[in-house]
């Protein structure tokens, strides 16, 4: 599949930003002339869905006329006057779907995300337009490649293999239906994904319904007309399934978080399973499992299953271990308990950890402020790839006050610009993502991405924002692929640049430097508490044991998501019953029973963005354990280790297929004694 369209079918990708950008001098800029009575008034400033959709329209017009110049060439086709007009192509179109597919994410103003899904749209349809131009196809299919450079071969041979997999060989009708369906797939995904986005809910409660969570978090819950207000969002989502005492509370809460979306979403649902297997047949795969997979490191439905499988009989009697433990612990409290409920799990494994590992969770979160977190984030990748980052003030891209910006440098050189988005607000997106802004193309423009976020928020917080360690991974995991995005970005092949990698690969990086926020000798750089003390090597090392515990319940239920998205895609649209199949597929993965009144599949927004291949986060984390090996001797800031990792993983970009990155880093070609060793600890 094309590999924009597979960024706009499945939102694979997305963000985009200015190809120029300009940091205001640091003393500000002069006062303007008063007008002279002759003067026009100046224009009005133009709203911020104005001036989106004028970029959307002046990307897509610039996408079009490269179209049009290719067709009008003359003569022999040679990577001049084709291929380079193909890349504008690409790269236009890609700026444009970026804009749309980030800002209908997390601009404030509704006016503007709605400018924005109709970017996207517009971007999509154009995407779908140009993957099934045979026109097209045959102007890069005649140019003679013989003598060119790696990168550029790769690239042709990519976009070509990219063009029989959108349906490119199909009848001029089959061709039609294929554009059609691509329109109705991305308008129904921004649908659900909106869906959700929008589904704050929230509880009024009494404060005394508030024991065992956090002093800092209540403090920065102040009680308005005799209650507390709290919402699914996940600063209060998680601190209360973690710490609350009050179980009926966590279920009610638990109950909203897996239940956002439902009111629409159920049949929306159905109808992108409808539009993406019709789509997938089109093309004479059994199933979309099949089609979609097809250009990835583990290829067809069948595949991942046996992935599934494999990794669940790895995990499933650890699984029950865990739960079993779980439940002996839940007895201390409730001698009457027979079971564990899925929203007691996350209080039940931090007071096992507490009590087994001496580890609490609440004073591990006194070590991690949002704010020093950050700073230490960009001290250790600092370090580890040799660049600096330079915060920049005045950048009219920035869509809301609390979004800092930094330029990426190494010396004097410019690599390109990271927006941070990190905190929760009304419909925002409600996950955590890396979104390309601008793919870096080598002479055009530099690489542009941004950080989107949901943690806790220092202007909300009574004190410092306090996050939990499980915060603090999902920021370095969000920023690995921020770094891939970003340091990948120097190639002159819209096509290779960037994370444009199989995209089963491209959550190995960011998965691997999760190990980075465990490890003491990194930790220690920045983790204090309020009174400046760093957080103890021995409370590093008890987290580390501690970090065991738990693991075999949440790879089965990470394979439950797996599977999940898989037999959606592979069943018969008409016949499936998602809530059917939640329920079946739960029971036979995990050991936690379903909760009656949820519908977490309307919720789950990866299967938009991941659709059938969620089973990408578990193989990733495969490949992750696998590069990990290199450190395990000469530790995590090792700058020999650092740099080649830097290098051979994430520069290349898409310029080689993934197994041979992972080669080149590690001498041998991947395995899975890493992480069989990992799910053994």
């Amino acid at each position: 599949m094309n590999r924009l369209l597979a960024c706009v079918l499945i939102a694979a990708c997305s963000g985009s930003a200015p190809k120029s950008e300009t940091t205001a001098p640091s003393g500000g800029a002069p006062p303007p002339p008063a007008p002279r009575p002759q003067d026009p008034p100046p224009p009005p400033a133009r709203s911020p869905s104005t001036v989106l959709q004028a970029f959307c329209h002046d990307e897509l017009t610039s996408a079009t006329k490269a179209r049009d110049a290719i067709y009008a060439v003359s003569g022999a086709r040679t990577v001049a006057n084709t291929l380079e007009l193909y890349n504008e192509l690409s790269r236009h179109l890609a700026n444009a779907a970026n804009r749309g597919n980030l800002w209908k994410e997390v601009s404030p103003d509704g006016a503007t995300r709605d400018a924005a899904r109709v970017c996207a749209q517009e971007a999509a349809k154009l995407a779908s337009d140009v993957s099934l131009d045979k026109r097209l196809f045959e102007a890069v299919k005649v140019i003679d490649v013989s003598a060119a450079d790696a990168e550029t071969k790769r690239m042709v041979a990519l976009t070509l293999r990219d063009y029989k997999l959108a349906g490119i060989e199909l009848d001029d009708a089959k061709r039609t239906r294929a554009s059609e369906l691509d329109e109705q797939i991305v308008k129904v995904g921004q649908e659900f994904e909106k869906n959700i986005a929008e589904d704050t809910r929230k509880l009024d409660v009494a404060p005394d319904r508030l024991a065992g969570l956090p002093a800092d978090w209540i403090a920065g819950h102040p009680v308005h007309d005799g209650k507390v207000t709290i919402t699914t969002d996940y600063p209060d989502y998680i601190p209360v399934q973690t710490y609350a005492n009050d179980d009926g509370l966590r279920k009610e809460l638990f109950i909203q978080f897996q239940s956002r979306g439902d009111k629409d979403n159920d049949a929306l649902l159905k109808k992108v399973l409808t539009l993406r297997a019709e789509r997938a047949k089109l093309l004479g795969f059994k199933n979309w499992a099949d089609y979609v997979s097809a250009d990835k490191m583990l290829s067809g439905g069948t595949a991942e299953a046996d992935f599934i499988a494999r990794v669940t009989r790895l995990s499933k009697a650890r699984g029950k271990r865990d739960y079993d433990e779980l439940l002996k612990q839940l007895k201390k409290t409730n001698p009457k308990a027979t079971e564990v409920a899925s929203w007691q799990k996350a209080k039940a494994e931090q007071e096992v950890k507490k009590e087994k590992y001496a580890v609490d969770t609440a004073e591990v979160r006194s070590y991690f402020s949002y704010a020093d977190t950050l700073q230490g984030l960009l001290a250790i990748t600092s370090k580890i790839y040799d660049i600096q980052y330079q915060p920049v003030t005045g950048d009219e891209l920035v869509w809301h006050p609390d979004v800092q910006v930094f330029n990426v440098v190494r010396g004097g050189e410019m690599l390109g610009r990271i927006y941070l988005d990190m905190h929760p607000r009304a419909d925002k997106f409600k996950h955590a993502a890396e979104f390309a802004i601008l793919d870096g193309n080598t002479g055009k423009q530099l690489p542009v991405g941004a950080l989107v976020c949901n943690l806790p928020d220092p202007k909300t917080a009574k004190g410092p924002a306090l996050m939990d360690h499980d915060d603090v991974v999902t920021m370095f995991h969000e920023f690995g692929h921020l770094m891939h995005h970003i340091l990948g970005g120097k190639h002159h092949w819209e096509r290779i640049t960037g994370t444009s990698v199989e995209q089963d690969f491209v959550e190995a990086p960011s998965q691997m430097f999760e190990e980075w926020a465990w490890s003491y000798e990194t930790l220690k750089l920045f983790a204090k508490n309020a009174r400046g003390t760093v957080i103890p090597e021995e409370l590093v090392a008890r987290m580390r044991k501690a970090r065991t515990f738990g693991l075999g319940s949440a790879t089965v239920q990470q394979m439950f998501y797996a599977a999940l998205s898989l037999e959606l895609h592979r069943a018969d649209p008409a016949k499936v019953d998602p809530l059917a199949l939640t329920k079946q597929l739960q029971t036979q993965y995990t050991p936690f029973k379903f909760v009656d009144g949820t519908r977490m599949y309307d919720g789950f927004g990866h299967l938009i963005g991941y659709s059938s291949m969620y089973y990408t986060y578990m193989w990733s984390l495969v490949i992750a354990k696998d590069l990990l090996t290199p450190f395990e001797k000469s530790g995590l800031l090792a700058l020999d280790v650092t740099n080649k990792y830097r290098d051979t993983i994430l520069a290349p970009g898409g310029a080689k297929p993934a197994a041979d990155l992972v080669k080149d880093f590690l001498g041998r070609p991947y395995s899975f004694a890493a992480f069989e060793k990992y799910l053994a600890e």
